[in-house]
């Protein structure tokens, strides 16, 4: 297997700056090179520093980006610094050369005429462009460069967009675009999608004309700005940024450019009159109002204040180039999808309403649908290609044939039909071949109809990728199921239990599956067990609507229960005979970071925003949380070596007080919340095949259960500590009486309570004194107060 262990990275701009950034995340060295600075003094021709300072600057911007393009900020290291003219022969050191200069033909191809001189024979060199056929580039290659070329187009930010648009050269050897999907997947997290040498590739060919179509049709339909933008964002299950939002951040002038490329390049395009203008937008980017870059664009933010202190921001009339306040938008469709969470309902309600909004929509959507399935073969031999660019390079929860099929596919033919639009090639070969969908699950696997065979193909699949959607076809692999989880078998001896409650909240039914879970290993039915699901979120805490509502009826045993019963699922999950395996990912909060803990071992997803939010209810974790954290803080404390523990304590009782969450796998892990044995994974949808197999390893290397730990009592001279700084932050206005009261308890609990200093404290006694307070601070005001705003509002409340 070919080995890719450090990478140059040509370029240095945001683009450049960021792919190196991920690198990093993945432990992949890079060194970034870029420009001279132009008119340097004499004296400072000489100075190193200086002459790689727009590298050097770049880089530091880095850690100023929001959100942030890296895991966290000591991975920086991994990426060194210089410029073209004193280190370009360094190039020769690394096994993968990318270029990342400014989309100009000619600059890029005077780049790769000087990798040429210094490259290694057999290093893998690509470009990152967004639309310059790569063939132009290749052209003046020698064979073996050019053996060695291919596109690689990253989305950006590179960290958060899964897509990796591949487009080989004329000359490019399949061995070389094969071990580069190996590592781009398996090492960087990323999502292949192969496109032909076309302009603008997959996914921006489809955007240009999704965007061009709704500019051209918007003002016909007398729809405002705001309104498009209310109708294609998360209400259809793509970024909330939705069309004009995107717009600005990408930039109008970009947009044009990359309009331009599908204009010029592709003249038999059918909707090629769609691909200049409107001549409002065109007089819009000439008038300077670029966007986010200039200020002014779709939107202008302003020095006015709403009636909630909020900035007024101003959207555009396209027929007077003016701005305007924008208006609450008002579509009996918006309206509809407030209280669905199933994409495939709202999607439903969305483009199948009779309002002004659902009709445009639909109309987009279907000319989207046609204009898409035009391109094959065109830009791409099939639709899932297609699906996964739109999906992984814009955020989208479903590819556009996805979304026909949800939608229902006779349905839209049929409507397509009525409003006078043909149906593509495939469509109709898909309804005279009797399907009635573009995707279908066959015992287990996945399939889509394919144009070429007019038959239904396997969708090509990732051996690391292991989905429960399709094991849930096979109804003898869900073993047990209730409304809040199931267990599912993984085969080779594995268990799974899946959440699948609103964001996964910890209730009554997920603490029965886990003990259910538990039972089926010391039966000896299953061999090891993973705690793993694959929907948006692990777990986002406890079901506090259900905590709230014993409070209020003054259900305190019922309340007792419920904690108890929960730190004894995740003592039972611990101390097992058989591994369990956790595998959190996106939000996994309060409860999940607590089920976690009590995993042997976590296999994390590399976007996992994790943390003990309690505080922000008013309450403290309970479920074995602050106990965990004491017990890992003291990990940091070697055997037998006298060193004082205080500032590893100091640092898991900020955690807890301050309710601080990572904002990626590996600061979830830098935190202290997790331990740094536990394994990043950069790619989602490897984390439960990854799970699996890790605990399937600790099956075969004879697993045995940890012994409990032995930590001391800290008492009261650590407690007073802590009692003082919070009174600090009390005095400041940093924090609130209740604030005060609750780090008082979470306190109490680290230090061992009121045992004498060094006194022997066990699990249990730590989970006592969890649940004493728990339950104390649930009988107060304030936390009722909290709990009830956080339901209102998703918001803490500070009182």
């Amino acid at each position: 297997m070919r080995k890719i262990r450090r990478v140059a990275v040509l370029g240095s701009g945001v683009m450049g700056a960021a792919i190196a950034a991920h690198l990093a995340n993945c432990g992949i060295p890079s060194l970034m090179l870029d420009i001279v600075p132009p008119n340097l003094a004499d004296k400072d021709r000489a100075n190193r520093k200086k002459r790689n300072s727009i590298a050097e600057e770049h880089k530091g911007n880095l850690l100023k980006a929001k959100p942030s393009p890296i895991y966290r900020k000591s991975l920086l290291n991994m990426i060194m610094t210089s410029n073209f003219e004193d280190d370009f022969e360094k190039i020769q050191e690394c096994d993968w050369i990318i270029e990342v200069v400014k989309e100009d033909l000619g600059i890029k191809k005077k780049i790769f005429e000087k990798v040429a001189q210094f490259r290694r024979k057999g290093s893998i060199v690509t470009t990152n462009t967004s639309g310059i056929p790569i063939r132009l580039m290749a052209e003046a290659m020698d064979k073996e460069m050019g053996q060695h070329f291919l596109g690689t187009h990253f989305f950006n930010p590179p960290r958060y967009l899964k897509l990796l648009e591949f487009i080989p050269g004329p000359d490019t050897l399949p061995e070389i675009v094969a071990a580069m999907a190996e590592f781009g997947e398996n090492v960087l997290g990323k999502g292949i999608v192969y496109a032909k040498d076309t302009p603008n590739f997959i996914a921006n060919r489809i955007l240009t004309f999704a965007m061009q179509f709704t500019l051209h049709e918007m003002t016909k339909d007398g729809l405002r700005v705001e309104e498009v933008d209310a109708l294609t964002g998360p209400a259809i299950g793509h970024a909330s940024s939705a069309t004009f939002r995107t717009a600005d951040l990408v930039g109008l002038d970009t947009l044009r450019l990359v309009v331009g490329n599908v204009y010029r390049g592709c003249p038999d395009d059918e909707r090629h009159d769609l691909m200049q203008g409107p001549a409002w937008f065109d007089k819009l980017v000439e008038s300077g109002k670029l966007g986010a870059k200039s200020g002014e664009g779709f939107y202008r933010k302003t020095d006015r204040k709403d009636e909630k202190g909020k900035a007024i921001i101003e959207s555009l009339d396209p027929e007077t180039l003016e701005y305007r306040d924008p208006v609450k938008v008002r579509f009996e469709c918006t309206g509809a999808v407030r209280n669905l969470e199933k994409l495939e309902d709202k999607l439903r309600a969305m483009y199948g309403s009779s309002d002004k909004g659902s009709q445009f929509l639909f109309k987009q959507f279907a000319n989207l649908a046609q204009y898409a399935a035009n391109r094959i073969p065109e830009i791409s031999d099939d639709i899932v290609n297609i699906d996964n660019a739109v999906k992984w390079g814009f955020a989208w929860e479903a590819g556009i044939f996805e979304t026909w099929d949800m939608l229902g596919f006779k349905a839209v033919a049929e409507r397509m039909e009525q409003a006078g639009i043909s149906l593509p090639p495939i469509a109709q070969a898909l309804r005279d071949s009797g399907g009635d969908s573009f995707y279908k699950t066959e015992n287990g696997i996945r399939k889509y109809f394919d144009l070429a065979t007019r038959s239904y193909q396997p969708a090509p699949s990732n051996p690391n990728e292991l989905r429960l959607v399709n094991l849930r076809t096979r109804k003898s692999n869900v073993l047990k199921q209730n409304d809040g989880a199931e267990l599912i078998d993984l085969g080779d001896g594995i268990l799974c239990a899946a959440f699948h409650t609103k964001m996964n909240a910890i209730d009554a039914d997920i603490m029965q599956a886990l003990n259910e879970a538990v039972d089926l290993l010391d039966e000896g039915k299953f061999d090891g067990l993973v705690v793993a699901n694959q929907e948006e979120h692990f777990c986002a805490g406890a079901n506090i609507f259900v905590l709230l509502g014993e409070i209020m009826q003054g259900n305190w045993d019922r309340v007792e229960l419920a904690v108890s019963t929960l730190q004894k699922v995740n003592m039972r999950m611990k101390y097992c005979d058989k591994p369990v395996v956790a595998a959190p990912h996106h939000y996994t909060l309060g409860g999940g970071v607590e089920v976690a803990q009590h995993a042997d071992i976590c296999v994390i997803a590399g976007e996992t925003y994790g943390g003990l939010v309690e505080v922000g209810v008013g309450l403290l974790p309970a479920g074995g949380g602050v106990k965990e954290m004491l017990v890992r803080a003291l990990e940091y404390v070697p055997e037998g070596v006298q060193v004082d523990p205080f500032p590893f304590i100091r640092r898991a009782f900020e955690n807890i007080a301050m309710a601080k969450v990572s904002t990626s796998g590996a600061e979830f892990i830098e935190l202290g919340y997790l331990r740094p044995s536990d394994i990043l994974l950069p790619n989602f949808d490897h984390q439960v095949a990854k799970a699996k197999a890790v605990c399937r390893g600790m099956v075969v290397s004879g697993y045995r259960p940890p012994l409990p730990p032995r930590p001391v009592a800290l008492g009261e001279p650590v407690r007073a500590a802590f009692r003082a700084a919070v009174w600090g932050l009390q005095q400041s206005g940093f924090a609130s009486e209740h604030d005060g009261l609750i780090a008082t308890k979470i306190a109490h609990v680290l230090t061992g309570g009121d045992r004498f200093p060094g006194s022997p404290v066990t699990e249990q006694d730590l989970l006592d004194l969890e649940r004493e307070a728990f339950c104390s601070l649930c009988g107060t005001e304030k936390t009722q107060q909290r709990i009830q705003n956080m339901l209102a509002t998703g918001k803490p409340l500070r009182n």
